[in-house]
């Protein structure tokens, strides 16, 4: 509130202390003005409190979803302590043991043209890969153009002029087109001319030679002569005008080149003989990626994968302490203190209905059941993988119990944090839900109209749905089954189980307080409106207060003065 200190109102003509009657006045008239600010100032922590909440909700989604790949993840232990000939990574594949023996690996076909003796085709060998001067490609005056064919078969044009005319500049000129071959400069380290081009194809396998490189059209412009380039490269002018590696090197070199043939991996895997092209293998084992590192096995590597145990417990006790924080924060912030002096310290969620309900079915949707869960399901709870409440309603983990669970039902363990659907019709697959669909047995029938589309129907507690078109093989659920996405593959009947974990259900809960017109954002919204109306009265409230101070100050004014004159003529009747 505003004060007004004037020299008037000192109280010298009437000994009033008139500035403190004034306060005391305008204090006792203001007591509107100081609690509407009080309670402004209570919303104001309020929306700090909730926006805390709101941040720790998203970070406890967030952590659940990462503990969802965490389950996925796979470990690969090796019986080579080496990795010698063999390692692999795994995600989402079948535990178990894999026994490779790699015969080959896969490798790359190499050329590197030279000039043999009574060779035709010569040497890209130079005294110095960047002198334009001794070590020309070609001719100086015009550009020189050059066609390569790389591993693709796919012919890319190189055209050089006197800037890039020199070895290096014909490398980065054919790293540059794009084509399926590298080129790459070495010192061979002997003769005039160490300095040779090396051409290496960019994929590997046997099929990967065929035309590794083939250097046609190398033809300088300059006068007219075609053999000019040819010539600067060793090939006798006007009777070789290109260089031409073999088409395919499955069959050997030849004099025209020098290098090496690319091969197959060959290997084996559980005594079944395979053959990739690549040393990386992705299609050998579902969500398994072998990577070959050296041939000439005389044994066998055995690989073991196993659920990711530790992974899943460091997910696990993460999303523990996230929720145990959360816990922590909205206690400090929902719960009133008394100060010193008696007075209460009015918490900013203390007596909020809203966040209690929503703290509250968190809490009982975590400690409960998971929904649809048939009752023969080897986990039904999060207390059945060894995650329990404690006294002060946070959660504690038993890591023993729940790497027990990991270990031997990996699968329902991971129900418990996912929407899972379990079909008894192949045809039929389930994909994903959301958050309003129903859980439990849902009948299904898939029927074929005359025009050929397919129509799904279900069936639950003896009610049918309307039909539904599969559309580019996907049903997409309404009415109870909004969110259900299946994937179809034909005409059929039977049976989905649906389920909704704890895990999911407490995400789908969450993303509900959090998101957008969800109950977090309905309350900031609504205490928006309200301070915006307690401001305007705050402010209309505390004009009239000051207008009023200065109506005050003004009267009393007026009564000092008034005083003093009266004073001044008493003392001039007494002849004081």
């Amino acid at each position: 509130m505003a004060t007004s200190s004037v020299n008037s109102l000192s109280g010298i003509s009437t000994g009033i202390d008139t500035s403190a009657l004034i306060d005391a006045i305008i204090g006792m008239k203001s007591g509107n003005v100081t609690r509407m600010q009080a309670r402004k100032d209570l919303n104001d922590k309020k929306t700090t409190a909730l926006t805390a909440l709101r941040t720790s909700l998203s970070a406890l989604t967030t952590s659940l979803a990462v503990l969802q790949d965490k389950f996925n993840n796979r470990s690969v232990a090796s019986s080579d302590a080496n990795n010698t000939n063999v390692t692999a990574t795994a995600s989402g594949a079948v535990s178990g043991n894999y026994d490779v023996n790699v015969k080959t690996v896969a490798t790359k076909g190499r050329i590197s043209p030279h000039l043999d003796a009574g060779g035709l085709p010569t040497n890209l060998a130079v005294a110095s890969p960047t002198d334009s001067v001794s070590s020309n490609i070609f001719t100086p005056g015009a550009p020189a153009t050059f066609a390569i064919q790389g591993t693709d078969g796919v012919i890319k044009t190189i055209t050089l002029d006197d800037s890039s005319n020199t070895l290096n500049g014909l490398r980065d000129k054919i790293n540059a087109s794009g084509a399926g071959v590298t080129a790459s400069v070495v010192n061979m380290g002997r003769g005039d001319k160490p300095y040779q081009l090396v051409l290496t194809a960019k994929d590997t396998g046997t099929g990967t030679t065929q035309g590794v490189v083939t250097l046609v059209d190398i033809t300088n412009q300059s006068g007219g002569s075609a053999g000019a380039a040819a010539n600067n490269l060793g090939i006798t002018a006007g009777t070789v005008d290109s260089l031409t590696a073999p088409t395919t090197l499955t069959g050997g070199l030849t004099s025209t080149a020098s290098g090496s043939t690319g091969v197959d991996a060959v290997f084996t895997l559980n005594g079944i003989e395979m053959t990739r092209k690549s040393n990386t293998v992705r299609d050998a084992v579902d969500g398994i990626t072998f990577t070959l590192k050296q041939g000439g096995q005389t044994g066998i590597t055995t690989l073991t994968v196993a659920p990711d145990k530790t992974g899943a417990t460091t997910a696990i006790q993460d999303f523990i302490s996230k929720y145990n924080a959360l816990l922590k924060d909205y206690k400090a912030a929902s719960t009133s203190t008394k100060n010193s002096d008696g007075s209460i310290n009015e918490a900013p969620l203390a007596g909020d209905a809203s966040t209690r309900a929503m703290m509250a079915n968190l809490k009982a949707t975590l400690t409960g059941l998971s929904g649809g869960l048939p009752g023969d399901a080897s986990y039904k709870s999060l207390a059945s993988i060894g995650i329990t409440s404690l006294a002060d309603g946070g959660l504690y983990l038993n890591a023993n119990t729940f790497q027990n669970a990991v270990g031997n039902d990996l699968a329902g363990v991971q129900k418990l944090f996912s929407f899972t659907g379990d079909s008894t019709n192949q045809v039929v697959k389930f994909v994903s839900a959301g958050p309003k669909t129903v859980t439990g047995p849902v009948d299904f029938s898939i029927t074929k109209d005359g025009s050929g589309v397919l129509w799904g129907t279900f069936t639950r507690n003896g009610v049918t749905s309307s039909p539904m078109q599969v559309v580019n093989g996907t049903l997409t659920g309404t009415g109870d089954y909004e969110g259900l996405n299946l994937s179809v593959t034909g005409t059929g009947s039977g049976t989905l189980t649906l389920s909704r974990g704890v895990g999911r259900a407490a995400s789908d809960l969450m993303s509900k307080f959090t998101g957008n017109g969800g109950g977090i954002s309905t309350l900031l919204n609504s205490i928006t409106i309200q301070n915006k109306s307690l401001t305007s009265q705050i402010t209309v409230g505390q004009a009239r207060l000051d207008q009023e101070r200065e109506v005050l100050r003004k009267k009393f004014a007026q009564m000092e003065a008034t005083v003093g004159k009266m004073k001044a003529a008493a003392g001039s009747l007494t002849g004081a």
